[in-house]
């Protein structure tokens, strides 16, 4: 008989602005599915939608194929009923239960408040943050995220939790909200698999045509980017992908668009779906991110795996990128740094540009080679 997991998150397939997670979960599940049967609850609306997905039974049980195998997804709607939400919950009796959501009512909140009706004591609960505990993360709405987090604490509806980490950083900052004596499994995020073959960049010299794909919010700094570009003598172009979290913050960013030199276009695409999200990178000659904290950066890794270079803060796992020559860290506190940085890189060559691209490619290759995804994770949850 298969293992059962449970999942819960905010968002999941088939949305398109839920950011990595969504991402991560769906490569997760391509990874275990054979060997594991999946449960999926989550919302019935994407980011900020008020509207939800088409062609779903709302409050009530879906099927999808993945790998060709069933996944049982609940899509909770706003008119949800909480008997019938944790009579469903219950029916399914798993061995493991993977929280993906921590500020979350309908979809961590409730079924820890019932989890010893709805969960067996033998049932594992693994408890992922999602790069929620960053500071960077938790700079954003710092009052009310800090007080959430300390009550969290102070009950005891995190006892025998275990938790997982994608990163040494996320299992520290984890330590630092909820203390030592917690049980955690530190296990990186599952990317998609990588180009087979290079794509030769058309980079011309003088130029950079770059992509920043990324929710609209300010954790993600796109402020910061937009004003560096205030003072780029080079021709730039910069096209900008993904779902406006943060209306305010937009406006404030398209305040700074009216004001870039004629030599700078920077043009917002709208939302990109995820299976055109490596194909459409390709076209670029780098992405750019320069966040204030990323738990994976998913993004970042699918451009290395289509062989472009990146361009990023130290706020990620993907540091030391000049050295492997595969991208670029830069200091976003000094707003000068990052002009230069992009003046250089429009400086470049094809034929060096192209031998940055050929590093990226290889060394997402080699990571993804590396990956034991099935046995990791399969005794995270099983074991």
């Amino acid at each position: 008989m298969l293992n059962k997991l449970l999942i819960f998150h905010d968002f999941f397939l088939p949305s398109n602005k839920g950011g990595g997670p969504v991402q991560s979960l769906k490569n997760l599940i391509e990874a275990i599915i054979h060997q594991t049967e999946i449960y999926v609850i989550t919302s019935a609306y994407d980011l900020n939608d008020t509207k939800p997905y088409e062609n779903i039974k709302l409050n009530g049980w879906n099927k999808i194929s993945i790998e060709n195998k069933e996944v049982h997804i609940w899509y909770a709607d706003k008119t949800i009923i909480y008997s019938d939400y944790l009579k469903n919950i219950k029916a399914i009796q798993p061995n493991c239960v993977f929280f993906n959501c921590i500020y979350s009512v309908n979809f961590f909140i409730l079924p820890l408040l019932f989890k010893r009706w709805l969960f067996n004591k033998e049932t594992k609960l693994i408890i992922s943050p999602r790069g929620v505990l960053q500071e960077g993360s938790l700079a954003i709405k710092a009052f009310k995220k800090n007080l959430f987090l300390l009550i969290l604490k102070s009950i005891s509806l995190l006892r025998n939790c275990n938790w997982h980490a994608s990163s040494t950083e996320e299992e520290i900052a984890i330590q630092k909200r909820f203390g030592k004596k917690n049980t955690i499994t530190v296990l990186g995020n599952t990317p998609k698999k990588p180009f087979e073959k290079e794509t030769a960049s058309l980079k011309k010299n003088g130029t950079l045509r770059l992509i920043h794909l990324s929710l609209i919010a300010p954790i993600k700094n796109i402020h910061t980017l937009l004003q560096s570009l205030l003072a780029c003598k080079e021709v730039i172009t910069v096209d900008i992908y993904g779902s406006i979290k943060d209306e305010e913050y937009w406006l404030s960013c398209q305040a700074i668009l009216k004001e870039l030199p004629i030599n700078v276009n920077v043009y917002y695409k709208g939302d990109l779906e995820n299976n055109k999200v490596q194909q459409t990178i390709a076209e670029y000659d780098a992405l750019i991110l320069l966040t204030k904290g990323e738990n994976f950066g998913h993004v970042l890794f699918e451009c290395l795996s289509v062989g472009r270079p990146i361009i990023t803060s130290y706020f990620t796992p993907w540091n030391n990128l000049e050295k492997i020559g595969i991208g670029w860290n830069v200091n976003i506190d000094t707003k000068t740094s990052i002009t230069t940085l992009l003046e250089e890189l429009c400086c470049k060559t094809n034929t060096d540009w192209n031998e940055n691209c050929n590093n990226a490619l290889r060394y997402a290759q080699n990571y993804y080679d590396k990956l034991n995804t099935l046995d990791l994770y399969s005794k995270m949850f099983f074991k």
